[in-house]
């Protein structure tokens, strides 16, 4: 992971000190900003005014050079299948799909941007596509509306639908497909109902039902077609709260998570408040993200596997907290191979009748590409097709940017080929001679706003404006399979040497020295870009047209008055108002200043599914993603027990786990105290109104919490909750941290996770006094600059660092790129007025915490990541941090705490005595003429 170099003394001006060299590991594009760049421009030597290399640089700092012929389609192709003659292909996409020609290399996307073709999977679309024996028509999973979509390619016409419902079955969810055309039948996953269903395609009818284990996601068939396999990715089947029925879930839900994920309470369950709560069972149960056969002759399931490693399971001293997450399945004429995601290695299964190994799996393939990064794991393998000679299987690594080339008779990695951002499909040509790929988000987003931008037919929504991409390439030889590994690892890191003489606050590796930092405010907001809060700044690189959130700027809104009985939605249009220079986040504006700020910092999340993933140390899985490209109707109620599915937002379910966890597990392992604050709170069905104060949520599932977060989580912090004002938060935190860390005997931990979300924003309630937008985010400024307030004048303070970031930045518009956030750190420690330019991103975060709290990384972006050491100094400067009052015009703190019959008063907010102190009102002047520039 590291290497001690050497050992040098350098002399300074201080006394001696010890400096040595170590090697890091970091990300190659650290010292550049995100752009996309496909080597493809027009006149072939620029693209947007740069040099073209055909290289972009994305949000987490690697690049990506995907190989061969690339075409660019729409985002998120989950779905991907060729014809039998190899002259089309067709991508399922969220709500569409794209039909290739892939003789021309033309592509067209169903609908179109004019709408003058409609989608053929309205209204939910996942991951199945099948093409039949005639090259036109195209089967397709109708995801969430349980149905089959008989598609024309050729026409672009839907010709047919198959329904999954009826006898018995109801809300059903089409997942994978595979075609039987021997029989002529299609075979289907229904999650929904925990079944592979068997339709005639001459009748349409569904003609067998055969019960499989929970949420699957995978299917394939034997050459032969006489088995099934069906990979399973669920973990747990999810119970109703008892006593909650549609009427009375205001008061029957949960209001906190009744337990932490495979804990004796989760395996047997829990009384709260008199109430029974059923438990999850065994996390090994046989049912549990495995892989069965089925029979196709008596449609009888002959075998079961749990493939991957396994729950409870020890890793180097860690203990195995996350399920394999088998998601696809290759099979040959005499062996399957399933992709086991959290593991990043392939289990070989034999399934042939006859001998000792009949039905049983046989070995792994691991993942391995280099001894730098083998240790850790950060590959997520998803899709895989074997070639013709069953001697290759190809494997596309959707956190690695490559498909991995498999030399099956040895089960060793021969090389990779270097793809776009997320790939999630790899297919070969009917005559083996050519790989097609498909990847989630390309190259990257780019820029959705500012001056020049050009608004393109997709939309500038961050989910429109990135597109994924489709790659032609011709199956390497040795020599271009040798080029293309060296250039996917050299994507993917650098070797940096760091000189470290001792004194930056910031380790360049964990367990090399103690740092004078020694707590961690970890704070979290919600949906912003950078240039819509600190574009104003000229010291960063910004765009003040797009700072619609910063500070001066003019609001413009028809007032919305809520007029229906208890204040329930009856919206009616007010007057047009107008504002002009309002200051929507002055506390932003000058922590920024008065500390360090990044103007090169990028979310690795498209959204909230993604971002409270990444945040907390995980990366999402093939799960995570493929779910948050698609629409999936949670209903507690149903008689589909699949409904009651997790999906997450603003929590990690067990099905999202890491192998070895993320930030809270490693925290644990290292006997690092942690206390967290909000986070993981948003689960599936989450019941969110202004009473819910203790959670933000109550929960009509019973989904728990990771266990190290439910037994370090406060049960009376409201979590992510836009109708809970961000000042009540506030007021929560000061409370318990007083209580338990000021004025108790308790010490405050080394890590506090806290989650301020009101910045996401929400719909204008004047009568709660969030009469525009611009209120919520007005809100969260108060509240952070009240926490740093609040913070720097504790006896903490002088070891203390704080970090403030989003979760996602899909809210807003920036000129660079659609990723790029909030990056702000503060404390003694920290530089004063200093931009940082390196490129970061949640690994970066991750990093810091790391290497200050001496925790061993977690996984390949923590490994990876560049490090932020510019941040900081070893200079200190104690002085605390004084908040101040964003414009009352738009945000009034006494007028949002009235519901909840509290007094918002400024002097106590402040900590000032009745008479003002002389030399506070100084240092308060003059930190405002330094900041104003007068």
């Amino acid at each position: 992971m590291s290497i001690r170099l050497t050992t040098l003394l350098l002399l300074s001006a201080g006394p001696l000190l010890a400096q040595k060299t170590y090697t890091t590991l970091q990300v190659p594009g650290r010292a550049q900003l995100c752009q996309i760049d496909t080597g493809r421009a027009a006149d072939g030597r620029t693209t947007n005014g740069r040099a073209t290399n055909g290289r972009a640089v994305l949000p987490s700092g690697r690049y990506v050079t995907p190989a061969g012929q690339v075409i660019r389609i729409t985002s998120d192709p989950f779905g991907l299948a060729v014809s039998p003659d190899g002259s089309r292909a067709i991508s399922l996409h969220e709500n569409a799909v794209t039909v290739l020609n892939l003789t021309s290399g033309q592509a067209i996307r169903v609908p179109d941007y004019a709408r003058t073709l409609r989608s053929p999977v309205e209204k939910g679309s996942f991951i199945g596509t099948a093409i039949a024996p005639d090259n036109q028509t195209a089967y397709l999973s109708n995801g969430d509306r349980g149905r089959v979509i008989v598609f024309d390619m050729a026409t672009r016409q839907v010709r047919d639908s198959i329904d999954l419902n009826g006898n018995g079955f109801t809300d059903s969810f089409t997942t994978d497909l595979v075609l039987l055309p021997a029989m002529n039948e299609l075979l289907a996953l229904d999650r929904a109902n925990l079944r592979m269903v068997r339709i005639d395609l001459k009748t349409k009818q569904v003609k067998a039902s055969v019960r499989v284990g929970r949420q699957p996601f995978g299917l394939a068939i034997s050459p032969d077609g006489k088995l099934a396999f069906v990979a399973n990715v669920g973990l747990y089947e999810y119970p109703l709260v008892p006593g909650v029925t549609p009427t009375n879930k205001d008061t029957m839900m949960l209001q906190f998570p009744a337990y932490g994920a495979h804990s004796k309470e989760s395996r047997e369950g829990v009384t709260i408040n008199g109430r029974k709560i059923p438990g999850l069972g065994d996390p090994l149960d046989e049912q549990a993200m495995s892989v069965w056969t089925v029979d196709l002759g008596t449609n009888k399931v002959v075998a079961k596997h749990k493939t991957g490693v396994q729950i409870g399971e020890m890793i180097e001293e860690a203990e195995v907290v996350g399920g394999s997450s088998p998601n696809s399945v290759a099979v040959g004429s005499r062996y399957a191979y399933v992709s086991n995601a959290t593991n990043d290695n392939i289990s070989i299964i034999d399934y042939k009748p006859g001998g000792n190994s009949a039905h049983r799996q046989v070995g792994t393939i691991q993942l391995r590409v280099d001894p730098l990064l083998d240790k850790h794991r950060g590959m997520m393998p998803f899709g895989l097709t074997l070639s013709r000679d069953e001697k290759t299987l190809y494997v596309a690594l959707l956190a690695f940017n490559a498909v991995a080339v498999v030399d099956v008779p040895t089960r060793r990695v021969k090389g990779l080929i270097p793809t776009g951002w997320g790939p999630t499909r790899v297919l070969l040509s009917p005559d083996g001679n050519t790989l097609y790929v498909t990847s989630a988000r390309g190259y990257g987003a780019g820029p959705n706003g500012g001056q020049g931008f050009v608004k393109p037919p997709q939309g500038t929504y961050i989910g429109d404006v990135q597109l994924g991409t489709f790659q032609i390439v011709p199956v390497p030889t040795a020599a271009q399979l040798a080029a293309y590994t060296k250039q996917s690892l050299a994507n993917t890191y650098q070797r940096v040497a760091v000189v470290d003489n001792g004194r930056n606050p910031l380790p360049p590796l964990p367990g090399v020295r103690q740092s004078p930092i020694k707590h961690i405010v970890y704070i979290t907001k919600e949906n912003r870009t950078y240039d819509e809060i600190l574009g104003q700044l000229p010291t960063g690189k910004g765009d003040s047209t797009l700072a619609r959130f910063g500070n001066g700027v003019t609001i413009k809104a028809r007032l919305s008055i809520d007029r229906a009985p208890g204040g329930r939605t009856d919206t009616q249009v007010g007057d047009s108002v107008q504002i002009d220079k309002a200051d929507i986040t002055p506390n932003h504006a000058r922590i920024a200043r008065q500390f360090s700020f990044s103007d090169n910092f990028y979310c690795d999340s498209d959204a909230s599914i993604h971002g409270h993933h990444w945040m907390m140390g995980t990366i999402p899985n093939e799960w995570v993603e493929a779910q948050s490209a698609a629409s999936a109707r949670f209903d507690p109620f149903s008689k589909a027990p699949g409904r009651r599915f997790p999906k997450t937002i603003g929590a990690i379910d067990p099905e999202d786990y890491n192998e070895i966890g993320g930030l809270w597990e490693a925290l644990e392992r290292s006997k690092v105290s942690f206390f967290n604050f909000g986070q993981a709170n948003e689960y599936a069905g989450a019941f969110e109104e202004s009473h819910n104060t203790q959670f933000g949520t109550a929960q009509p599932v019973a989904f728990p919490m990771p266990d190290a977060a439910f037994r370090h989580t406060s049960r009376n912090f409201a979590g992510y909750n836009t109708s809970i004002p961000d000042q009540f938060r506030m007021d929560q935190f000061e409370e318990e941290f007083s209580k338990m860390w000021l004025n108790g005997k308790g010490k405050m931990p080394q890590l506090l996770t806290v989650q301020l979300p009101n910045d996401h924003g929400a719909r204008p309630r004047p009568e709660a006094g969030y009469p525009y937008l611009h209120s919520y985010m007005a809100d969260n400024d108060l509240a952070l600059g009240r926490m740093l307030h609040f913070l720097s004048r504790t006896p903490y303070w002088k070891n203390m660092l704080v970090i403030v970031t989003e979760d996602d930045p899909q809210g807003g518009v920036d000129h660079i790129d659609a990723h790029r956030s909030i990056l702000m750190m503060a404390g003694p420690y920290v530089k004063r007025g200093h931009v940082s330019s390196t490129h970061g991103n949640f690994g970066s975060i991750l990093k810091v915490i790391y290497n200050l709290l001496n925790v061993p990384y977690v996984n390949q972006y923590d490994l990876t990541a560049s490090l932020l050491s510019d941040f900081f100094t070893d200079k200190p400067d104690f002085t605390p941090y004084s908040a101040v009052l964003p414009d009352k015009r738009v945000f009034d703190p006494q007028q949002a705490m009235k519901p909840y019959n509290k007094t918002f008063n400024w002097r106590a907010v402040r900590q000032e005595n009745e008479m003002d102190d002389p030399a506070e009102q100084r240092l308060e002047h003059y930190q405002q003429q330094n900041e104003s520039g007068n």
